[in-house]
């Protein structure tokens, strides 16, 4: 009842809210999002089962956009991976539900205003909203019941993170390992010296290209034809008299006014619907001790977060958002309206309880005249003519293209398109190109259908397909394709890559041969050798770079990072170890010290060690407790379902 409050004085009301509370999220939400009925299961926990269609669905959300789009046993696996995910998440919702957690549909509605992706200038639009969850093939429900799980899970595993706790000796630990340095010096071997002792046959090349002709292919390559149909074109088709600009100014004023907005807080004292009346002179006595001391001087925001009972808006230090005429109790409104920006109110009783109410802004309405509205007049008639003309083309470009499935050329005829055509593009798609990079678009340009094993004259028309807006401009648009030309994959001659393969070859036995010399001079060193000495003997670059910390600027990371996970060295010993650092150069390093780190109480780097300590333990008690959730559920896995068939 007090997230009902927030809910409307934030502008809920202006969308389609479908009522969703958690226990519905459990009967039938959740069903819905993982599947269920007849549908081909691919696991089971506990009692919920999760679908081969919910799996699918996941597995093309994550691969959406992505380039290495894997294949074959690849495409398994990443399966399997996800299909792990979504076992986990049902863990820990299951075990959050067990536990009692809830959450409200505010929350839910919330968090989908809040989201920048269905915004339009800065506000939610409801258009927006179902035509990302269409293009992303989820429906409103669907999407709605995956957030709230969403927001349970997140509620309990932040529960679980937030329960690690580390002490100081723990963080003393670790900030003396954190300034440990060690007396470094080493050898180098330059990696073009071994390089330029290799010779590689032509032999030696040609077995390597036998051997490897699946890595020197050139990718088969499409060129898609299509027909794009978007409003943004059909708006530039469009004009319109001063008089007909003027007819939509007046049958659309509303659009042009802006309402009076104030941005309300306020302090509830709850009270039940069927209170009696001691509990209710209780709340009046509470409201008014309240008011008493805002009277006093004391922070209205402060006093709402003591004394508010309502959670939503308490912790906000009372802050309700703007408030909109017609949506909150009238005599809560009514309060509100005769407030000054500023003011505060006399304790008001509504059905919710008792609230004092303070205006934090307020900004006063106004009405634009034709000639300062003329352009947003302009923009939102062609708009909507062009959505108008837009829905009707689209349904005669799906008919015209559905009844002639070999050919684009009759619907261009009959509605007066140009019939397009991408440049070559492989599997991955045209980056800059806002048809062959859409990933919908990619699906469909190699399906059995359109690509007909790259046979243009055997291809069919494409079904419609919803782009989404490259430049997030809202405008709707959707195509038609077909395949247009084919380039099949080629083996690249062995004249083409032979320098490619001679380089490979090279470095693989450059590095053979390092890895030799590294391992024979390591032993000669643990025998006594000086290093110095052996320097000069091999002629290798030697450094004394002394005393180092982890991190130092003027030394390769691979050579701080190998000799800090190197044994520390005994009192008047030395101990050795090895590295490559970025440039393929070898390195053999000796570590002839060790000095601790100093700790210092108040060392700045203490708060951020806490933190990281923090995290690296929370996730290491969440991985636990997943552990054992996955040890006590009843959780079955049917692999050969795992694979995107019929069977």
């Amino acid at each position: 009842m007090l997230q009902s409050i927030r809910d409307k004085a934030t502008g809920v009301f202006a969308w389609v809210i479908v009522v969703l509370l958690i226990v519905p999220f459990a009967l039938w939400g959740i069903q819905e999002y993982m599947g269920g009925g007849s549908a081909i299961n691919v696991a089971s926990i506990n009692d919920t089962e999760i679908s081969r269609n919910a799996l699918n669905a996941q597995v093309d959300r994550d691969l959406r956009g992505r380039k290495d789009r894997p294949e074959g046993a690849a495409l398994v696996a990443f399966r399997r991976n996800v299909l792990d995910q979504m076992i986990q998440e049902e863990l820990l919702f299951q075990a959050a539900m067990e536990r009692g957690l809830r959450i409200h549909e505010a929350a839910i509605v919330q968090q989908i205003r809040a989201n920048t992706a269905f915004q339009v200038d800065g506000q939610f639009d409801q258009q927006r909203y179902e035509e990302l969850l269409d293009y992303n093939n989820l429906n409103p429900s669907a999407y709605q019941a995956g957030l709230g799980r969403d927001l349970i899970i997140q509620q309990f595993v932040g529960g679980i993170l937030g329960s690690a706790f580390v002490t100081p000796t723990e963080i003393d630990q670790l900030l003396e390992l954190q300034g440990r340095k060690l007396d470094i010096a080493y050898l180098q071997l330059p990696v073009d010296r071994y390089k330029e002792a290799v010779e590689v046959t032509d032999e030696q090349i040609s077995q390597y290209y036998q051997d490897h002709k699946q890595n020197f292919v050139t990718p088969e390559k499409i060129k898609l034809e299509y027909l794009l149909l978007n409003t943004l074109d059909i708006e530039k088709e469009l004009k319109f008299t001063d008089d007909q600009l003027q007819t939509f100014f007046q049958d659309n004023q509303d659009s042009f006014i802006t309402l009076e907005q104030r941005q309300v807080a306020h302090i509830l004292v709850e009270t039940a619907a069927d209170a009696n009346e001691t509990d209710a002179a209780k709340a009046e006595k509470r409201i008014n001790e309240v008011y008493s001391k805002l009277q006093q001087g004391e922070d209205f925001a402060a006093l709402a977060s003591e004394y508010s009972d309502d959670a939503g808006s308490s912790s906000q230090g009372g802050d309700m958002g703007i408030l909109e005429a017609g949506v909150l109790d009238k005599a809560f409104e009514e309060a509100a309206a005769k407030l000054n920006k500023g003011e505060y109110s006399q304790p008001v009783k509504t059905s919710f309880g008792y609230h004092i109410i303070k205006v934090l802004d307020l900004k006063p309405g106004s009405k634009k005249s034709f000639a300062d509205a003329k352009a947003d007049v302009l923009k939102m008639m062609a708009r909507q003519q062009a959505e108008t003309l837009f829905l009707d083309r689209k349904e005669l470009l799906y008919n015209q293209t559905y009844e002639n499935p070999d050919s684009l050329e009759v619907a261009a005829t009959q509605m007066g398109m140009k019939i397009q055509t991408t440049d070559w593009f492989s599997r991955d798609g045209l980056v800059e190109d806002v048809v062959a990079s859409d990933p919908k678009v990619l699906e469909a340009a190699f399906s059995n259908d359109v690509f007909a094993q790259g046979n243009p004259a055997q291809s069919l028309n494409s079904k419609l397909i919803e782009l989404k807006g490259k430049n997030n401009d809202n405008a709707a648009s959707v195509v038609v394709v077909r395949l247009g030309d084919y380039q099949a994959s080629t083996p690249q001659p062995l004249a083409k890559v032979k320098s490619e393969i001679q380089n490979t070859l090279i470095s693989k036995q450059a590095k053979i041969n390092m890895d030799a010399d590294i391992q024979a001079w390591l032993k000669l060193l643990k025998d006594g050798a000086e290093m110095e000495q052996l320097g000069k003997e091999k002629s290798l670059f030697y450094k004394p770079a002394g005393w180092l910390g982890r991190v130092d600027q003027g030394y390769d990371a691979a050579i701080l990072s190998a000799a800090f996970k190197a044994p520390s060295p005994e009192e008047g010993k030395t101990s050795y170890t090895s590295a490559y650092t970025k440039k393929g150069e070898g390195v053999i390093i000796a570590i002839k010290g060790m000095q601790k780190g100093e700790v210092k109480k108040d060392d700045p780097m203490r708060n951020f060690m806490q933190q990281f300590m923090l995290r690296s333990q929370s996730t290491a008690e969440l991985a636990a407790f997943v552990a054992e959730l996955k040890s006590q559920a009843d959780i079955k896995i049917f692999e050969s379902r795992l694979s995107n068939d019929d069977s």
